[in-house]
């Protein structure tokens, strides 16, 4: 996911430059904001939405690390893509831990205070990504509120699994001890 997000990034700049020349449109911030970002990078933005919410504290950091501009694609790097692209790799990465755990029985068990303390930082982060989805989709740009609708299914994702997960912690049945 990683490098599918590095792509999106560098591809939106040329796809959305493809369709401005297209439609005959220079320098109409009216049209950015509609068209802004590309199918590519909402595809992106959509799949990692967790990783857009990790990367919230750096939304406003648009400064120039590295810089390319061409006549086909602008390739901008900067604090805002940096902190993106490390929350892609850790949202996979703990995906795919935890769905790699589901399939071991013989995994290491955590004290109940640690597993209760990460199954409602889970549930917490599962709220703020709804509440950031959901101020994206009132926004009035279409790219925004695709993106948000991605980002509320993550969040009623993450709520129902932490929130199960929670209520198995709290009210244990009989079958959940003996798969322990």
């Amino acid at each position: 996911m990683l490098v599918f997000a590095c792509f999106c990034n560098i591809y939106n700049v040329h796809e959305y430059r493809v369709h401005a020349r297209h439609d005959r449109v220079v320098n109409n911030v009216e049209y950015f904001w509609q068209h802004s970002p590309g199918t590519t990078e909402r595809i992106s933005q959509g799949l990692n939405f967790p990783a857009l919410v990790m990367d919230f504290p750096l939304k406003d950091k648009g400064e120039a690390i590295y810089e390319r501009n061409s006549d086909f694609t602008l390739i901008w790097i900067g604090p805002r893509e940096i902190g993106f692209f490390v929350a892609v790799f850790l949202l996979w990465h703990i995906v795919g831990r935890t769905l790699d755990r589901r399939h071991e029985r013989n995994s290491r068990i955590r004290p109940r205070g640690l597993r209760t303390a990460v199954l409602a930082a889970g549930l917490l982060f599962g709220i703020c990504i709804g509440v950031y989805a959901y101020q994206m989709i009132l926004l009035r740009w279409l790219p925004m509120r695709e993106i948000g609708l991605c980002g509320f299914a993550w969040a009623i994702t993450l709520v129902t699994y932490f929130g199960w997960r929670l209520l198995k912690e709290f009210f244990p049945d009989k079958n959940a001890a003996e798969l322990c």
